[in-house]
Parts: structure tokens; C-alpha cells; sequence
């Protein structure tokens, strides 16, 4: 961060001459015009007007620091520049040389008198007093007082101070104050100024989840991570997405497993208690799709995320284990029942057991038959025609046919299903853009 701009620098590295105002400094040299060897002069800087009083207290101090390199002597006198100040000219000039005093002097105290002086002066340029403003509240932030901070800040940013990451910096500083919610808002102006220059800085869209988090807005976490993964397909970023997600809803067994599909899928399995959830969705203990129950468990295993020597891991693995050959053995008997029954319940949870051997191929025959038959209602008589349209949604995706993924996604209405879908999506989105894996040779 710059101590001063680089107008108020070289304004103020000039002895004030007693007769012109010090702006002539500022006057660019006389260049030449084309193609007739004569030259023009650039256009004349403000004219300043300063009391004669200040110029006399002014030239002694200013040639101490320039000339005889002297800031400490320079600091020492300088209350009698401020004694002479008559007008805002005075005022802005001397501001100017005490940032650079106290810049050079590493005296942020005094750096801060002279951005008092030169925000108070009525003359100063409004883009120098907006740059000194953002540097009074730096100040602030750099302090702890972010009260200040955040106060100053903002008034620089609503002056037209852009850069120096000065979203960000509001947002800590009302953070740090523990209003969150202002924080986010900030936090989501500073994503919105970095898109806007084709950057991407993760660390924003982490924090922001972190801060909706603490307030148990898990939706709004999930949110932000969804966000950071249309910027890249990341396993740690598809898990807090998903883990924020499923904390931010109520959702069925069923409903629960396909979220958690979508979390294996995407390498996202983290922690020994979603694969003890995965376990659970699965109807029961793995009862109902041993094949799957087996596969997730030795994953977990062979990863070091579950142990076998866990007793309520190692006994779900032999019972699941047990149940899968008996349900291997039967599997393929279902298909022809499935399809001739008359209610397409059967034929929907016959695709899901084929789902769980990952047989995509049948799975996806059975929901299409399933869904030909009209409404999918259980035993009980609730509609099940969305669970099924999902599933076969989710078969396409396995199959790589994800248009037809999409299309059947689009259909689903339900507000739970329909927000787990969104993820589906993305998902497929991501599995189309991936390049294509080299041809086996």
C-alpha cells in the first residue's frame, strides 16, 4: 500500500518558492508539436494561494527534509507551519508535507496528522481527499479501530475508491464487530469486483460461507460454495457444498442417499460420520442395497477414513456382505416381473437395486418402464413419480447421457428434489467439460 500518491509525492519533495505557488511542480514540460518544431506548453496546474506567513514558516522546514535530509528535525519544527496556516491552501500544503515527513520517519501518527490537515482543507483535489481518505481508514484497519475502519473506509469507497481489496477490508472490519450479515454483503461486493476484472479469489467465497456458517444460515453456506464450484471442480469444495447443503434442509431417506451418491461421486467423502450416513440412507443398515453398502464400505476402508476394526462398521460390512450374495444371485430373475407388472412401483424399486449393483444399462430400462405405466405410487398410495424420474435422472448421468440427464432433471418440481437436482447439474456440467480420457491403446 503506498504511503502517499504519487501527486501528493512529488508536490511536496519542492522547496516552496516565496514568489509562485508550489503547483508549478506539478506542470508537465513543454513538448513539442508535431511536424512544426515548435513546442506547447501543457496546461497550468490549479494556482495556489498561499499566506505569506506560511511560506516563511513553510521554506526552513521543507529544506530540512529535502535538502538536509533532516525528517526528524523537520517533525520537530513543523508546529510552527501549523501556526502560521491561514487559509485551506496552507492547510493542504502542509498536510501534504507532514504524510511525507511521517512516511519517512515510519511515523504512522504523524502520516495521520497530515491526512487530518489535507481532508480538512477545502482545496484539496477530490481524488487526492479520496485517496487519503481509504489511507486514513488503512490506518484504522491496521489499529484495530475498526469502528473507524469501516466508517472511513466506506466513505472512501463511496467517494470512487476502488482496489486495495477495499471490499474485503469493510467486511472484516464490521466482522470484527460481529454484524456477519454486513460482512457477507461486503464480502459479496468484493466477489462481484473480482469477477468483474476476470479474477477469482477463493478465499473470499470460503470466508463468506465460514461467516453464514457461525450464524447457522447453512443454506447461505452452501450457496457460496456452489458459487466457487462453477469456478473449478474441486472434491473439498464439492463436500462443504453438499455437507452445508444437506445440514440446510429436512430431507427423507431416500432423498438423503441421493444427495449422498452425489458427494461420493464427486470424491467428496470426508469424515468417518458421512459414511456412517451413507450407510443409514441406504434403507437400513445396507439391508435393502447390500451391493452399495459393500462398495461404500470398502472405499471408506481402503481410504484409512473407516476402520474395520470400528465394530458398528465391521458388523454392517458382514451383514451386507452376507445379504449380497443372495441379492446377486436374484437380481437378474427380477427384471421380467418387474416390467410386467401393472404398477410401476415394482419395476422403479427393481431399477434401484440395479442402480446399486451399477448395472446402469437395466436400471434405466426399469425407470423408463416404470414411468410408462402412468403415476408411480407405493403401497401406501403416495406418489412416488418424481423419486423414480429422479433416479433414472441420475442413471443417464452414469451413462453419459447428459442431455437426457438434463432433460429429465428439468421435469422434477419438488422443492427438495428439485434443489438437489441443481447440484446434479452442476455436476454434469463439470463432467462435460472435462477432456475426454486418452483411448486405451
Amino acid at each position: 500500500m503506498k504511503s502517499v500518491s504519487k501527486f501528493a509525492l512529488t508536490l511536496s519533495l519542492l522547496a516552496l518558492p516565496l514568489t509562485a505557488s508550489h503547483a508549478v511542480a506539478e506542470e508537465k514540460p513543454a513538448k513539442e508539436k508535431k511536424g512544426k518544431g515548435k513546442t506547447e506548453a501543457a496546461p497550468a496546474a490549479p494556482k495556489r494561494n498561499y499566506s505569506k506567513p506560511f511560506i516563511a514558516a513553510y521554506t526552513p522546514v521543507v529544506d530540512l527534509l529535502n535538502k538536509q535530509k533532516n525528517p526528524a528535525g523537520a517533525k520537530a519544527e513543523f508546529p510552527k507551519i501549523v501556526a502560521a496556516i491561514a487559509n485551506d491552501d496552507d492547510r493542504y500544503e502542509a498536510g501534504i508535507l507532514a504524510i511525507n515527513i511521517g512516511a519517512q520517519l515510519k511515523e504512522l501518527a504523524f502520516q495521520e496528522q497530515g491526512i487530518d490537515l489535507l481532508l480538512a482543507s477545502a482545496t484539496t483535489p477530490a481524488n487526492i481527499k479520496t485517496e487519503y481518505t481509504f489511507r486514513k481508514g488503512a490506518i484504522a484497519y491496521d489499529g484495530k479501530n475498526f469502528v473507524n475502519a469501516e466508517k472511513l473506509m466506506i466513505e472512501a469507497y463511496n467517494m470512487g475508491h476502488r482496489g486495495n481489496n477495499i471490499e474485503f477490508l469493510i467486511s472484516n472490519a464490521q466482522s470484527q464487530q460481529n454484524r456477519d450479515a454486513e460482512a457477507m454483503t461486503w464480502l459479496g461486493k468484493a466477489i462481484d469486483a473480482d469477477k468483474a476484472a476476470g479474477k477469482v479469489n477463493k478465499a473470499y467465497f470460503v470466508r463468506a460461507a465460514n461467516l453464514a456458517s457461525k450464524s447457522k444460515n447453512y443454506a447461505g453456506a452452501a450457496n457460496w460454495y456452489k458459487q466457487l464450484l462453477a469456478t473449478e471442480n474441486n472434491p473439498d469444495y464439492w463436500h462443504d457444498a453438499l455437507a452445508f447443503f444437506d445440514r440446510s434442509l429436512t430431507l427423507s431417506p431416500e432423498e438423503e442417499l441421493d444427495v449422498m451418491r452425489l458427494m461420493r461421486a464427486t470424491n467428496g467423502l470426508r469424515f468417518q460420520q458421512e459414511y456412517a450416513q451413507y450407510l443409514d440412507s441406504l434403507s437400513y443398515i445396507g439391508v435393502r442395497y447390500p451391493a452399495e453398502a459393500v462398495s461404500v464400505l470398502e472405499e471408506g476402508f481402503a481410504k484409512g477414513v473407516i476402520s474395520r476394526n470400528n465394530v458398528t462398521f465391521s458388523e454392517k460390512y458382514t451383514e451386507a456382505k452376507a445379504r449380497l450374495t443372495e441379492d446377486t444371485a436374484t437380481l437378474a430373475g427380477t427384471v421380467a416381473p418387474a416390467k410386467a407388472s401393472a404398477k410401476g412401483m415394482l419395476a422403479s424399486l427393481t431399477g434401484d437395486s440395479f442402480f446399486s449393483h451399477k448395472k446402469y444399462d437395466t436400471a434405466k430400462e426399469l425407470y423408463e418402464s416404470a414411468l410408462s405405466k402412468g403415476p408411480v405410487l407405493d403401497k401406501d398410495g403416495k406418489d412416488q413419480t418424481e423419486r423414480t424420474r429422479f433416479r433414472l435422472a441420475m442413471t443417464k448421468v452414469m451413462l453419459a447421457d447428459y442431455a437426457g440427464a438434463k432433460a429429465d432433471f428439468a421435469m422434477i418440481t419438488g422443492a427438495n428434489r428439485k434443489a438437489i437436482a441443481e447440484y446434479w447439474l452442476m455436476y454434469i456440467d463439470q463432467l462435460s467439460a472435462a477432456p475426454a480420457a486418452p483411448a486405451a491403446a
